[in-house]
């Protein structure tokens, strides 16, 4: 059931933010996140319906990428379109082009593989959902200053009650990713719309 939540949601953001002229980098970052989210959970559905197929390494590769990669990008653009919109910082900075977020992304894989090597992945876990927690509060606080939509508020606070229930271990992390995933997809949606007009 998880692998559903996280195919719909990744559908839908590999949806908003397909290419189109103008395509900013943000958009192929969540793009991107789309792509290897919904790779992951139709692969997961894929064998749950045919257990031939199974395969312990292409299921541990795809939910590694899709944890490990797709997710901290997805946090990094919800993080970097909250900071936009606080008005703490010039937005102009935070507008990165495609190769740098691809960059981002070649960074991100390397901090996975070094935390797989040193068998840190549970350390690796934490800060992902510490960066999403600082991209819910960074929501917050742009729509404390009328910068954000309540929708915004909406998915920032169902992200922060996920982790919450995370770390008292009343969720567990096979859906902690789906749900967040789309609590995040939630948070940036309106930005995301907007941008692609």
């Amino acid at each position: 059931m998880s692998a559903v939540v996280l195919l719909i949601a990744s559908l839908a953001l590999a949806w908003l933010a397909r290419p189109r002229t103008g395509w900013s980098g943000e958009q192929a970052a969540l793009f991107c996140s789309g792509l290897v989210g919904s790779g992951a959970s139709t692969w997961e559905l894929l064998t749950l319906a045919v257990p031939a197929l199974s395969s312990t390494e292409a299921n541990y590769l795809l939910a590694s990428l899709c944890q490990y990669a797709a997710f901290p990008l997805l946090l990094l653009v919800a993080a970097i379109q909250g900071l936009q919109k606080t008005g703490y910082t010039d937005a102009e900075l935070l507008r990165w082009d495609r190769v740098i977020w691809g960059r981002i992304l070649l960074v991100v894989c390397v901090i996975y593989v070094l935390m797989q090597r040193s068998h840190n992945l549970v350390l690796l876990d934490n800060a992902v959902i510490l960066l999403g927690c600082f991209a819910a509060i960074v929501w917050l606080i742009a729509a404390s200053k009328d910068n954000a939509k309540r929708i915004n508020v909406v998915f920032a606070i169902t992200f922060l009650s996920l982790t919450a229930s995370y770390f008292t271990q009343l969720l567990p992390m096979q859906w902690l990713i789906p749900l967040s995933f789309a609590s995040t997809w939630g948070m940036i949606y309106p930005q995301s719309l907007s941008t692609l007009k």
